[in-house]
């Protein structure tokens, strides 16, 4: 189900119905990676009866090599008795609060990842080439991810997330990514 979430969160701006979700280019001035544009909206409605559509656009100002590692952060927020909490979603199979290659993950999520190249016309690697990458790509969801898992857990994950994503090559940070949204979850 967290795989679910992170994979909607990882891969950059989400279109979807209501306001504006929070975002923010969060990199250093020297960063390589340059978001420009996220078109999310909130609540996130994620269900099996519709595509997600993702309007992303950033720039990619050196090239982006093998030797890139990402590192994300995810939190579930929730309060209790009137006082706001969180808490980090742990990695668990490459999902949840997660480092390592950029290249791993790219091939832990190979399907998706191959078909949002396709969509934004860029190769299907880890690798980038610098330039601009602006596109609205679409993902279905499968409809047998929901189907085990029953309703009261569905309403249960549904919530306010945040994710943070950064990128770094040679222990420097090339770049980064914060994501603030409800997610309702639905069957």
């Amino acid at each position: 189900m967290f795989n679910l979430i992170v994979v909607i969160l990882l891969v950059s701006p989400i279109v979807s119905f209501g306001a504006d979700v929070a975002w923010e280019d969060c990199g250093q001035a020297d960063r390589s990676l340059v978001f420009t544009k996220v078109g999310l909206k909130s609540p996130l409605v994620v269900d099996s009866h519709q595509p997600i559509d993702i309007d992303v656009a950033f720039d990619v100002l050196d090239p982006l090599d093998s030797n890139v590692q990402i590192s994300t952060d995810l939190r579930r927020y929730f309060s209790v008795l009137g006082i706001q909490s969180s808490v980090k979603i742990p990695c668990i199979n490459d999902v949840g609060s997660c480092s390592g290659s950029f290249c791993h993950f790219v091939q832990s999520y190979s399907d998706l990842a191959r078909s949002f190249a396709e969509q934004l016309n860029v190769p299907f690697s880890c690798e980038l080439n610098a330039g601009h990458i602006q596109g609205t790509v679409n993902y279905n969801i499968k409809t047998k991810t929901f189907s085990r898992i029953p309703s009261v857990l569905l309403s249960a994950a549904s919530g306010t997330y945040e994710l943070v994503i950064r990128w770094t090559s040679n222990g420097h940070e090339i770049g980064c990514l914060a994501l603030h949204t409800q997610i309702d979850i639905r069957s």
